[in-house]
């Protein structure tokens, strides 16, 4: 994934839970987001994803 650019990732990470895709997948985008300590414009803040914010676990 280093080759994703991170607005490619965030746009990704952010479809993915619209389309409600395996959680697995937006697990594993959620910890690369995590890696690069990317910051989530959708939640309006500019905090990273927190880990007891999974939106993949409903």
């Amino acid at each position: 994934m280093l080759s994703i650019p991170d607005d490619f990732l965030m746009d990704s990470y952010k479809k993915a839970i619209a389309l409600n895709l395996c959680p697995q997948f937006i697990t594993l985008l959620e910890k690369e987001i995590k890696r690069r300590s990317i910051h989530s414009s959708k939640r309006g803040t500019d905090s990273p994803i927190n880990e007891n914010e999974s939106p993949s676990i409903h």
